[in-house]
Parts: structure tokens; C-alpha cells; sequence
């Protein structure tokens, strides 16, 4: 892939630079706690034109009650049942009642049709017995976005 950089008086058409941002999702506080059953924790919809490719990026922290428990965090296309994009190992050694455990995800996707997409981020526990969730504040929130690519 061949990066270009602009140049004086050349004309940028929004939605086509790379690096755009298209979409945006910022959780703020804490999600809904979650065990055993796939929890969506936070979603982002962006309006996609069929044959782009964008970059799908969350970036956020995950805590829980009890120190061992193991989870996964999915990005997932559409739902918490919808395919699986990306994926990553939850291991918390410790409890956190505040901070959490940073979680960075991301992955491309080329849309197959023009109109409205919806990409969520999901947490389970799989070992373990404590209750877990996506940790936010004001000062630390988590994200989800969706940036332009190419095409």
C-alpha cells in the first residue's frame, strides 16, 4: 500500500481519508456486570459505503470481583451472536474495584453493501466466579471506533 501525503490546494473528499474517523462510541461508566452469558459491553454503528475497507478499533479496561477469574473480550460484527472479528484473553490476577485491565482490539473490515453497520464489543467469563464488566469514568473512558481505510 503506497501512502501519499496532501499536498497544497488538493481537495480531500470526507469519508475517503485515511484515518477518518466515521464513528465513534465512548462508554463513560461502568457496563452492566456479566458472568457466563456473552454481554454486550459496548456498540458503535457507522454508515459504510460497499467496497471500503475500514479499521474497527476498541480500546478499554475490563475488571472483576475476584482475583483469577479468566474472561475473553470479542469484537463481534452486528450482535453479541453476530460473527467474531477479533478476540482477546481476559487474565486478572487481581481484583480491581476501580481501573481495570486494558484491552486493545481492532481489526478491518471491506463493507459488502452501502448503508448503516453496527460493530459491538462483548465480554464472558469463562473460569472463575467473580462478576465482571467494561470499566469507564469520565477520566478513563473506553472506545469503539471506526475509521476510513481505503477503497
Amino acid at each position: 500500500e503506497t501512502l501519499m501525503a496532501a499536498t497544497a490546494g488538493q481537495v480531500a473528499t470526507a469519508g475517503r481519508i485515511p484515518g477518518e474517523l466515521i464513528a465513534s462510541s465512548r462508554a463513560t461508566s461502568d457496563s452492566a456486570t456479566f458472568t457466563t452469558t456473552e454481554t454486550t459491553v459496548l456498540s458503535v454503528t457507522a454508515p459504510l459505503v460497499s467496497g471500503r475497507t475500514y479499521r474497527v478499533v476498541f480500546y478499554g479496561k475490563f475488571a472483576t470481583t475476584v482475583a483469577g477469574d479468566i474472561g475473553v473480550a470479542r469484537m463481534r460484527e452486528d450482535s453479541s451472536t453476530g460473527p467474531e472479528r477479533q478476540s482477546d484473553f481476559l487474565d486478572f490476577n487481581k481484583a480491581s474495584t476501580t481501573i481495570g485491565y486494558s484491552c486493545y482490539m481492532e481489526f478491518e473490515y471491506t463493507a459488502s453493501s452501502t448503508g448503516n453497520k453496527t460493530f459491538v464489543v462483548t465480554g464472558v467469563r469463562n473460569v472463575g466466579s467473580g462478576t465482571l464488566r467494561l470499566e469507564a469514568a469520565s477520566n478513563r473512558p473506553s472506545y469503539l471506533r471506526v475509521e476510513y481505510v481505503s477503497g
